[in-house]
Parts: structure tokens; sequence; C-alpha cells
């Protein structure tokens, strides 16, 4: 027996890769890609479109905006921002187990683990 920790969308996706995206996901890309159109600050419109998703409509959103656009959304958003918010919006673009997976990375990276690094990706954890 195993314990889903992912989003059903994750796991579909592994078995049947081709999915009914519906017109809200279409809206959610378009809306992504105007944002970053614009000249100057378009943080507050990339958080408000990217945080009202559930991990489900992320998921979906990822796949479906490199579909529409030809770029993946994990690489036009770290263009487009930096920093914490950046590295934030940048998990946010990805599905859960692959964010989780760029956590591990991070945090493990090199000689050790360092405590500190640890302890500031886990603040991200429970978003995801």
């Amino acid at each position: 027996m195993s314990i889903n920790i992912y989003p059903e969308v994750t796991h579909r996706l592994a078995q049947h890769p081709a999915l009914d995206y519906g017109t809200e996901i279409d809206a959610i890309c378009d809306e992504i890609q105007a944002a970053c159109k614009r000249l100057g600050s378009k943080e507050k419109r990339l958080i408000k479109v990217i945080a009202s998703c559930d991990a489900d409509t992320r998921t979906k959103v990822s796949m479906r905006y490199k579909e529409m656009h030809g770029k993946e959304l994990k690489a036009v958003l770290g263009n487009e921002t930096s920093g914490d918010l950046g590295r934030t919006l940048q998990l946010l673009a990805v599905p859960p187990d692959v964010a989780e997976a760029a956590i591990v990375r991070v945090a493990t990276k090199g000689i050790g683990t360092s405590d500190a690094l640890v302890t500031r990706e886990k603040l991200l954890y429970p978003i995801i």
C-alpha cells in the first residue's frame, strides 16, 4: 500500500500523458504570458495568478504553457523574476514531485548538508 502525497494529475501524467486542459488552464497560461510581456513590475500579477491555483491546476498549467507558448514556464519565470520570489514562483511552476526533488537537490548539493539552507527551503515546502 502506498500513500499518495502528490496530486492525482501527477500520477495520471505518468500513465496517460494526454490531458484535457480546458479553457480555464488556457486562460491562466495567457494571463501569465501577458504579465511577462509587460515592462516594469509584474510580480504582483504573477503571484495573483500562480498562487491562486492548487497543485493540480499548477501542474496542468506548467505542461500547457509549453504547448501554447513554446517555452518552459519555469524558465520564463526565472527570466522574469529573481531572488526568493523568483525561486518560489519557479517551484510553483513545476509539478510537485519535480519541485520537491529540486528542494532536496539544493539542500544536499556539495559536501554535506547546509542546515541553514535546509531550514530556509523548508519554508517553501508547505506551499508546494
